[in-house]
């Protein structure tokens, strides 16, 4: 009940509405944070009010003024009385005026300069110990003809209305800061913009990941009216795409000239409302074209929904690329001819150019491209059903109409192709289905055979021909059996019917203790058998029987197929992710068989079939290896014999 409800609402246009509107929201919270932080990026990475670009550039200002007035401008006497021009002391009288009431205006900005070779003072500070005070302010300095504090902007002003004087400059501003003036206006300011940085970055990153959420959740449902329907296209959807992207560009063109128009510095309000206007447009727009090309995705009319698309059709009717594609080539390169010709010899060749040739020749391009990747297509279905893959789905849908019929000829090769394998399988299965009945089927008469030899060993038999051939019967039933149980093994291995039970299985303790019970088999074959594991432990992820049941065949055909008096060799070891487990002998007949053979069920390496080996050993322990997720190698050189097999470690 509640999934139902989940899925109405989730599909709902309400909640892509909503959606939208985040999305946008977001988009634009997102951008005001942004713009906000790298305004005001030089005042947020302040430390303090005091480290800040406009803190340093309102004082450093004001000291300069301060030495102009006391060292330079002195009065309107002096001034008068210097010997500049009339021009210039009247700019210097007004300057002079200026400055004091710069002064007069500060608050908090204390200042005191005293000429060390008279003793006379200058400063605004009315009470108290003057140089004292402002040292102890945290923004304080200090000027004099040998000294000069370059922390602030115009300190090379100051130094060189200091040079060769007597004067000494202190300057600070006083905490705590007083209102009225710009050092306590931009204190509060300074906060006020540290404060909001901080609401700024938790807007920015959340409207990121609100916008990202809704963004993906607009994607996966926009075009939908419940799971699994059909993509419903919209009325902007009907405009092609193609068209769709050039206006969209436009618009982006305008709006960037637009912006471009305005000072990005010091907007004033008009121009900062007209700037949100057209960025929350733009985002309107964006979002609107990424749907609409989302929902012509889904749909599969993207290609078809364009304009050049639509004209080409028109005008060829998908007759193109046909047996006379020779005469179509000719045709193409004659008619790009004829229209050269005619721009060349005619006033209006831009117009010629915009109408008829560019769009001519995109659309032959666009139609020969879609035909090279209808060509691409096709050349990977003929990769993947070479491969092996026979289910792989060419759809004729996307192959143009050159390659139509090439598409076709391949999907009859593939089915056809599906049609043997699938016999093959289903002889291979009857084949296995026999060998597992018949072997079935021996394994009860057989059973009889046993319990009544074994009767017969119970009897007091005076024959000794009789006892004999109740020995030959012993053995070679016992070996039928044997070879009736290999064939089941055999059988279910092939088939993959065995089941794993995979636990930790130490390959040097499972070597050795099969190499023991074989030990008197190996003495009487004359062999001499040397193991190899190395310093490290080498442990795999494998069934435990079903290891001992290969280790122990290969053991078996070492025995029966080695040369007497020859040396068998066991290397354990890692090679990452297998554990390796290689057997290596010397065959005693000539091996004149390729290793794929011998891994068949049946085959031997003993053409004459004088050995007691049924065929079956190495194919047991390859289908083995395989089923535990391993993998099994022969490898012929000459008269040596090696198998390698590799289980995951």
């Amino acid at each position: 009940m509640l999934d139902t409800k989940w899925k109405n609402f989730k599909y709902s246009p309400g909640a892509k509405i909503s959606a939208f509107v985040m999305v946008w929201l977001c988009v634009m919270v997102a951008a005001g944070s942004a713009v906000f932080l790298g305004i005001n990026h030089h005042t947020i990475n302040s430390d303090s009010y005091y480290d800040t670009y406009q803190f340093k550039n309102q004082f450093g200002s004001l000291v300069r003024d301060a030495v102009a007035l006391n060292v330079e401008l002195v009065s309107e006497e002096e001034i008068r009385f210097s010997g500049d021009t009339e021009e210039e002391i009247n700019n210097n009288i007004h300057r002079y005026y200026a400055i004091k009431g710069r002064l007069a205006d500060t608050v908090n900005f204390a200042y005191y300069i005293e000429n060390t070779r008279t003793g006379e003072t200058f400063t605004n500070i009315t009470s108290g110990d003057a140089p004292a005070l402002i040292q102890k302010q945290p923004a304080a300095v200090y000027y004099d003809r040998w000294k000069t504090d370059y922390g602030y902007p115009f300190a090379a002003d100051i130094a060189q209305m200091l040079a060769d004087t007597p004067y000494e400059v202190h300057a600070a501003v006083i905490e705590p800061l007083k209102p009225g003036d710009f050092f306590y206006d931009g204190s509060i300011s300074y906060s006020k913009t540290k404060e909001l940085a901080n609401h700024a970055r938790v807007a920015l990153i959340s409207a990121i990941f609100i916008a990202l959420l809704a963004f993906i959740y607009q994607v996966c449902v926009t075009g939908r009216r419940e799971q699994g329907g059909e993509i419903t296209l919209s009325f902007v959807d009907r405009i092609f795409a193609d068209v769709h992207t050039i206006l969209v560009l436009v618009a982006a063109v305008i709006s960037l000239a637009i912006a471009n128009s305005f000072s990005f510095s010091f907007p004033n309000e008009i121009e900062l409302i007209v700037l949100v206007i057209i960025f929350g447009v733009d985002v309107l727009i964006g979002l609107t074209y990424i749907l609409s090309m989302t929902r012509q995705i889904k749909s599969g009319r993207m290609t078809r929904n364009t304009l050049v698309y639509r004209l080409f059709d028109m005008c060829f009717k998908g007759k193109a690329f046909k047996p006379w594609t020779l005469l179509l080539l000719l045709g193409y390169g004659a008619v790009n001819g004829i229209l050269f010709t005619l721009a060349n010899e005619t006033r209006e060749a831009l117009f010629i150019f915009i109408v008829l040739i560019i769009p001519f020749n995109i659309a032959v391009l666009y139609f020969t491209a879609k035909a090279l990747t209808s060509l691409s297509e096709i050349m990977q279905a003929v990769k993947e059903i070479s491969a092996g893959n026979l289910d792989y789905a060419l759809d004729k849908s996307q192959v143009s109409v050159a390659f139509a019929g090439l598409a076709e000829d391949i999907q009859s090769i593939q089915g056809g192709l599906k049609k043997a394998v699938a016999e093959a399988i289903k002889g291979e299965r009857m084949k296995t289905d026999l060998i597992t009945n018949v072997s079935h089927d021996l394994k009860t008469p057989l059973t009889s055979v046993i319990n009544y030899i074994d009767l017969l060993k119970k009897e007091e038999l005076n024959n000794e021909k009789a006892r004999e051939y109740l020995s030959v019967l012993d053995e070679k039933s016992a070996r039928l059996k044997q070879l009736i149980e290999d064939l089941i093994e055999a059988s279910k291995a092939s088939s993959g019917n065995l089941a794993v039970c995979v636990e930790k299985v130490d390959l040097h303790e499972l070597v050795m203790q099969a190499c023991g019970e074989y030990e008197e088999k190996i003495k009487k074959a004359g062999l001499e058998l040397h193991v190899n594991a190395g310093e490290e432990k080498t442990s795999v992820s494998a069934d435990g029987k079903h290891m001992w049941r290969i280790v122990e065949n290969l053991l078996s055909n070492v025995v029966k197929y080695s040369l007497p008096h020859s040396r068998v060799y066991i290397n354990i070891a890692k090679s990452e992710p297998y554990g390796l487990l290689v057997v290596k002998n010397i065959s005693a007949n000539p091996l004149d068989i390729s290793p794929e053979q011998l891994t068949e069920r049946f085959v031997r390496g003993d053409a004459s079939r004088t050995t007691e080996g049924s065929g079956l050993g190495l194919s047991i322990a390859q289908s083995l290896t395989r089923i535990q997720g391993g993998r099994f190698k022969i490898d012929i050189d000459g008269d040596l014999f090696k198998v390698t097999v590799e289980m995951p470690l």
